[in-house]
């Protein structure tokens, strides 16, 4: 683990916190809550800088540029918020990210846009970002000034959002338009549930195989939950409630690791690893 450079009036960092190599951070005020990880390169510098638990800054990240010593430069990011390698936040006015929100790679986060004369007609716009929660926001996207995304809302790769979407929708282009509305979040059926369920661990066992290990590990899929078998112990993995109890191994982590890449996050007192 790294240590960060960090310039700040008031540092309220978890000490669970890992840093990554190259970290600037230059802040009035900064926040990182318990389990958050700022990988390689990352540069956050702006008014204000706070981030629930269990934020994953990727490398590469850039917080800052144009405006970024404004009064209203200021980020606010949710508990669970992944933001991936080479993205660029621009706070010249403020960004709110929400809860369980993926950004994915190079995507790009506007809130000032002017470069040619505005007395001659041209276009210019400042104005703060907000995104609602649980929304994936795919690589290369680009989002605009002045837009607020709803809850629930899967936008398509390479969109430009140049403006506000509501919640539960499926959207993309260029300019982006809304394809559905109130797709998110769908009831699925417990029969649903279990085939997609069975279908990860039955994927997961293939990638046992494939990483050599060689003990005896047993899986099953009944009432809502995972009971992962390992000779005489046993953990539970609770799908509705988000927890895990019994044993815990190296094996065990691996499959909550392989959930949370299939999309089942479950959070405990440990960072996320897998063997």
């Amino acid at each position: 683990m790294h240590q960060a450079t960090i310039q700040s009036n008031n540092i309220n960092i978890h000490p669970s916190v890992k840093f990554g190599k190259n970290v600037n951070i230059k802040c009035d005020s900064i926040k990182l809550g318990e389990f958050c990880i700022i990988g390689d390169n990352v540069t956050i510098e702006c008014n204000s800088f706070e981030a629930d638990s269990w934020l994953f800054m990727h490398h590469g990240v850039e917080v800052g540029r144009g405006g970024c010593n404004s009064p209203h430069s200021n980020v606010k990011i949710g508990k669970g918020v992944g933001i991936f390698e080479n993205t660029i936040l621009n706070p010249s006015e403020p960004i709110e990210i929400g809860d369980n929100c993926g950004i994915g790679a190079e995507v790009m986060i506007w809130t000032h846009g002017a470069w040619l004369d505005i007395t001659q007609g041209f276009p210019s716009d400042f104005g703060p970002v907000k995104i609602g929660n649980n929304v994936w926001l795919p690589a290369r996207s680009i989002v605009l000034p002045n837009v607020t995304i709803g809850n629930d809302v899967v936008i398509g790769i390479n969109s430009i959002i140049n403006r506000s979407l509501p919640s539960g929708c499926l959207a993309a282009g260029s300019p982006c338009k809304v394809i559905k509305e109130n797709v998110y979040p769908k009831k699925l059926s417990d029969e649903e549930i279990k085939i997609m369920i069975e279908g990860i661990l039955s994927d997961w066992k293939v990638l046992c195989d494939h990483k050599g290990i060689t003990r005896t590990i047993n899986t099953e899929y009944k009432n809502g939950k995972i009971f992962l078998y390992q000779s005489n112990f046993e953990t539970i993995y609770n799908i509705e409630e988000r927890t895990i109890s019994g044993y815990t191994s190296d094996v065990s982590e691996d499959l909550r690791d392989y959930l949370r890449r299939r999309g089942i996050k479950i959070y405990t007192d440990r960072f996320f690893k897998s063997i």
